[in-house]
């Protein structure tokens, strides 16, 4: 049984916000680098963390049709377990940035699935 569980959040951020969003973004990856330095070779709690920014396209069959004007932001993260996710989100809202980041996630994020379990491993 795949133990593995995770966070992935998408966002479509106006860009005259684009600064704002990415600096938090930016902040959260450094906690996390830290947070789960000591962890890094075994992966004891963290398998992969990673955020995404791309250009919103009109259509994304055709980029030539020209861009909405939005940035797309995803944010993904998987754990170990679902207490390695718990642990997360303990300590992650002890930041003083997550009041900002909360914000954002409510303004911005019209994905948010904070429980996956991967059904499809391809690589």
């Amino acid at each position: 049984m795949n133990e593995i569980i995770c966070i992935n959040l998408g966002f479509v951020v106006p860009k005259n916000d684009l600064q704002e969003v990415e600096h938090t973004f930016k902040v959260h990856a450094n906690w996390m680098k830290e947070f789960y330095s000591e962890y890094n070779n075994g992966k004891k709690y963290l398998i992969s963390a990673y955020t995404s920014k791309a250009e919103e396209l009109k259509d994304p069959t055709n980029p030539a049709k020209g861009e909405t004007g939005k940035i797309l932001f995803t944010l993904n993260e998987q754990f170990t377990s679902i207490e390695s996710l718990e642990r997360h989100n303990k300590y992650v809202k002890k930041n003083e940035y997550f009041s900002k980041f909360s914000e954002i996630k409510n303004k911005y994020a019209t994905f948010r699935s904070a429980n996956g379990k991967i059904i499809h491993l391809i690589i």
